[in-house]
């Protein structure tokens, strides 16, 4: 497993960020239920996986949860960063906070970029609902590494055509146990990865 180490170049100016209060209790909320599924956390060699962000409502930047924190079961202001600008071909982002933002930082920024609808995406691990969800749902190619901007670029396609879909749900081929989903809110998208975990575990 990789997840959890920065392959992108990460301009990181380490202070303070501050999130609406409302904005953070969601954040909070919703990556507890994650959590306690087992969908964001921690391997048992010390890598954390899974994060979550959203949409500021004031600018084109998002909160993101930061690197390796999948291992807490809750976070404080100082596990967040905001991503203020990005750079696909690059493959770079800026970044605030006292801890770097998220390895997948560019593959939300990407989403973000598939409609102005968009304003939450989560990235979760399960490897039995991965290996269901290839049968049938959109997925990036298996060539295509994590944190790259390949990735960036093919969820950004995928997530575009998946503008009208109900569920907004992409599998990473390449990035195995890799579950990407979005929406209009935080609430929405946790309810959808929810709804499909239930469905399949009970199949």
């Amino acid at each position: 497993m990789t997840e959890g180490y920065i392959k992108f170049n990460c301009e990181w100016e380490q202070k303070e960020i501050r999130i609406p209060e409302l904005v953070f209790q969601t954040l909070e909320e919703q990556r507890t239920r994650l959590f306690e599924l087992g969908l964001i956390g921690m391997y048992p060699d010390g890598i954390g996986f899974g994060n979550i962000s959203v949409k500021s409502q004031t600018d084109d930047s998002f909160f993101i949860t930061g690197s390796a924190t999948g291992q807490y079961a809750k976070l404080a202001l100082s596990h967040y960063a905001k991503v203020s600008a990005y750079n696909f071909k690059q493959n770079s982002i800026d970044c605030i906070g006292l801890t770097k933002a998220s390895a997948e930082s560019l593959t939300h920024a990407a989403i973000y970029e598939s409609g102005p609808e968009v304003a939450a995406v989560v990235h979760v691990h399960c490897l039995w609902l991965w290996e269901e969800l290839l049968k049938s749902y959109p997925a990036t190619s298996a060539e295509i590494e994590y944190g790259t901007p390949e990735m960036a670029f093919a969820v950004k396609q995928l997530a575009t055509e998946l503008k009208y879909s109900d569920e907004k749900v992409i599998v990473m081929g390449g990035h195995k146990e890799g579950i990407l989903a979005f929406g209009k809110s935080l609430e929405e998208v946790t309810n959808t990865l929810f709804n499909l975990y239930n469905r399949f575990r009970n199949d």
